[in-house]
């Protein structure tokens, strides 16, 4: 049986609001996180008794590459300028969300709505997806 109209509307709407979630946060750093929002990665030795999987199963996250300041003789407050462009408030993201470091483990609990930003150990954002 086919989808209804309505389905195929949804899953377009969540592609194209990835895709915009993605062009405003990868390549940015995220900041101002509560202290315990980035986890410390869990030891392989772990045994929670549930059935964990690793955020990013195929290896290192996607590299992004990261602007340049070459125009730093413009002064140190362009600079600082153009540091907090680069960078997200916490704050700033859409909820549910779930921010991913490397090495921390994520249950499959699937949640269509939850937007999950992957991150590198240095808070730089190279992904943004559902899962």
């Amino acid at each position: 049986m086919n989808s209804s109209p309505g389905e195929k509307e949804v899953v377009q709407s969540k592609q194209h609001t990835v895709e915009e979630w993605s062009a405003l946060f990868v390549g940015k750093r995220l900041v101002e996180y509560p202290k315990d929002a980035k986890p410390e990665p869990i030891r392989a030795d772990h045994d929670a008794g549930t059935k964990m999987e690793d955020a990013e199963p195929e290896g290192q996250a996607p590299k992004v590459d990261e602007p340049t300041d070459d125009e730093d003789d413009e002064g140190s407050s362009d600079a600082a300028e153009k540091a907090k462009k680069r960078q997200i408030k916490w704050a700033e993201l859409p909820q549910p969300v779930r921010v991913i470091w490397p090495g921390t483990r994520v249950t499959r609990d699937l949640r269509p709505n939850r937007l999950n930003v992957i991150c590198t150990a240095d808070d730089l954002i190279t992904k943004v997806q559902f899962f």
